[in-house]
């Protein structure tokens, strides 16, 4: 693990590196035989005042010649990463994901405004990702990505902390994602 964030919940700038490397089997009292592999990477880019351009890269993989247990599959969607998708719509051994955020302020600092304390603490957010999963490492194909793309509203609950309410919306660029000629969305 390796981090340089300024703030760990919503970092202006600063990096993030984490590497996992698990081993589960029967000697240790497990039903299952595999070893399991993740990397987190993540890169956060003050632009200007309280502008954060932030991108992450996450893979993940299983090696066994066994079954994994379904909760241990690498899994695409949810609301923390790749949004726009319901967890698990995409799942299997191994999984390669990106996401890009721009985050800015509402309102500029320094304003004179009446309405300044209420709207200093609000921020917008716009977002795009992606992820594909596979069976074996030899299948995993670019042009194969499941994309999505969203925006959001930020409210900072806690200027120390910088902790922020989130509220995003985000839709799922793959075709069919929710069905014949549905996409997914949330």
């Amino acid at each position: 693990l390796y981090d340089t964030r300024d703030y760990i919940m919503n970092p202006l700038k600063g990096s993030l590196f984490e590497v996992n490397l698990l081993n589960y089997g029967a000697y240790l009292g497990s039903d299952y035989s595999f070893t399991s592999f993740y990397a987190d990477l993540r890169q956060y880019v003050n632009i200007f005042k309280n502008h954060t351009f932030a991108m992450r890269a996450y893979g993940s993989a299983r090696w066994t010649d066994d079954d994994v247990p379904m909760r241990a599959l690498s899994r695409v969607g949810g609301h923390k990463f790749i949004r726009g998708y319901f967890k698990g719509t995409y799942q299997d051994f191994n999984m390669g994901a990106f996401e890009m955020e721009y985050r800015l302020p509402l309102w500029p600092e320094g304003t004179d405004s009446h309405l300044w304390q209420v709207w200093k603490r609000l921020g917008l957010v716009s977002f795009v990702s992606g992820a594909h999963v596979a069976h074996t490492m030899s299948d995993f194909k670019m042009n194969q990505f499941n994309l999505a793309a969203g925006g959001g509203l930020r409210i900072l609950f806690n200027p120390k902390t910088r902790v922020n309410i989130r509220i995003d919306y985000a839709v799922a660029l793959a075709p069919d994602s929710a069905g014949p000629d549905k996409k997914q969305s949330g």
